[in-house]
């Protein structure tokens, strides 16, 4: 890849993180009620170690990455070498090369995800034994990535399918995108 493709994916990735990161506050106002699981699970996870009990992508087995079409030699860890409080995220290269394959997990409900306004054309699915939605990001138009939300006790985890821009697109990413979401479903915690 050259350095100007560097610099693209890698400007593409922070971005992704600063929308995530922006539509994933804490929607629950004042007597609003809340899962008990959830509410104890962001409790915990906002005092001294936000990442606890977050399911980690980045430790899903290379055999498992390599099943299901990533290059497990690709694995990035974080957001353009970034770690946000809250968020473990890891990412590969797609075997077929045109795409990245992008694993989000935080503390946001399903319910939030489908709040946002940077993400629109939702579909419920169900990934393994998780509710789950599909998304589309605003704006694109012509629909260059996919991603899937799924429903865990900790809040979410997102699986996102984005064409490389240096390659172009060469197929569906939200065909993509659920194959691999599951392909990898039962690496999930409580799968």
């Amino acid at each position: 890849m050259t350095s100007r493709g560097n610099v693209l994916r890698g400007l593409v990735l922070a971005v992704g993180a600063v929308l995530v990161l922006a539509g994933c506050e804490d929607s629950t106002s004042p007597g609003q009620a809340t899962t008990g699981a959830v509410s104890a699970t962001a409790a915990a996870t906002k005092s001294a170690d936000p990442d606890a009990g977050l399911w980690n992508p980045c430790g899903l087995p290379d055999s498992a990455v390599s099943a299901t079409g990533l290059d497990p030699a690709s694995k990035t860890k974080d957001v353009a070498g970034v770690d946000f409080d809250g968020w473990k995220v890891c990412s590969w290269r797609a075997s077929a090369r045109w795409y990245e394959f992008t694993t989000y997990s935080g503390t946001p409900t399903l319910n939030d995800f489908e709040k946002r306004r940077d993400l629109e054309g939702f579909t419920p699915r169900t990934v393994g034994s998780h509710q789950a939605v599909e998304f589309l990001r605003v704006g694109d138009t012509k629909r260059l990535s996919c991603g899937i939300a799924i429903e865990m006790p900790q809040g979410t985890v997102s699986f996102e399918v984005t064409t490389r821009p240096s390659v172009g697109k060469q197929g569906d990413p939200c065909v993509e995108v659920r194959r691999h979401a599951e392909d990898l479903a039962r690496y999930l915690l409580g799968s």
